[in-house]
């Protein structure tokens, strides 16, 4: 059998087991049910130290602003990539090695040498109801909505220029954004000058997703503690939800939520299993 093959097999089991164990929420379902339900937002001293739903408006304490850029965002979480135009290496049978420029992530939260501008979560102090959110609870709640409503007074200051595409919305420090897998010694005309790829290595490019329910209405469970909601990663679950749900909802979407993830493991594990079957007859042939 050729190790590829044994790696898939080995890889598919695992997402089998995976998607068993995504099955079983149980342990969720039974802490939902023993969950304190503050339907009004209240922060009473009698539920301190216990779990509680609490659904309501999440709302910000202060505006979600990007320290660095200056740049205002919606909601209370948003998510900053920053990409760079990186010199790649190539190589093919006609051309050799050869090289050219990508737009490639930063890695998240990772400082490096060309500046301090990195991909990062951005997070404002937030309240539902009486409580106020813990960070680490605020980090469930889902981001995904391209940002494009830039000030352009205020990014303008900062020294950015906005960049509007088809799908996203940048911002750099330069007037000119370069296209990806450009040849590293190429260049093109740009305001009657001739512009060389080269000359925007490791320039970086921002753009902003945020939180994707709109009406801005969760229902988050976690720990009373001091007038917060604190994620408990005990619970086996996420913290945050979209929609206003009671108890019996939120165990329904939970255990609706694990079957999701298990088929879409089993399906991965079955692909996996191809792939090693295929790989093994081709050994045979």
């Amino acid at each position: 059998m050729k190790k590829k093959s044994i790696i898939f097999i080995v890889i598919a089991i695992i997402l089998a087991i995976v998607g068993f164990t995504s099955t079983n929420t149980s342990k969720q379902t039974d802490v939902i049910s023993k969950a304190v339900y503050v339907e009004d937002g209240k922060v009473l001293p009698e539920n301190e130290g216990k779990i509680v739903i609490v659904p309501g408006k999440l709302e910000a304490v202060t505006p979600l602003v990007d320290e660095i850029t200056g740049v205002e965002l919606p909601g209370v979480i948003a998510k900053r990539t920053v990409e760079r135009y990186e010199k790649v290496q190539n190589s093919d049978e006609d051309d050799g090695i050869y090289y050219t420029l990508e737009w490639k992530n930063t890695i998240l939260g990772k400082d490096n040498e060309f500046s301090n501008v990195v991909s990062s979560s951005l997070i404002a102090e937030a309240k539902i109801g009486e409580f106020t959110i813990d960070n680490n609870a605020l980090h469930h709640v889902a981001v995904g909505k391209p940002f494009t409503k830039f000030d352009y007074q205020v990014v303008s200051r900062r020294g950015y220029t906005v960049h509007p595409t088809t799908s996203v919305t940048y911002i750099s420090k330069m007037e000119f954004m370069p296209a990806g897998k450009q040849d590293y010694n190429s260049t093109m005309q740009y305001n009657g000058k001739r512009v060389y790829y080269m000359d925007y290595e490791n320039m970086p490019r921002i753009s902003y997703v945020t939180q994707r329910e709109e009406s801005g209405e969760y229902t988050f469970i976690g720990k009373q503690q001091n007038g917060k909601i604190m994620y408990d990663k005990d619970l086996g679950m996420q913290a945050a939800f979209d929609g206003l749900q009671n108890p019996t909802e939120l165990a329904e979407r939970v255990e609706s939520g694990g079957m999701t993830g298990a088929i879409v493991a089993w399906v991965i594990a079955a692909f996996f299993v191809l792939l090693a079957v295929l790989g093994m007859k081709k050994k045979e042939n």
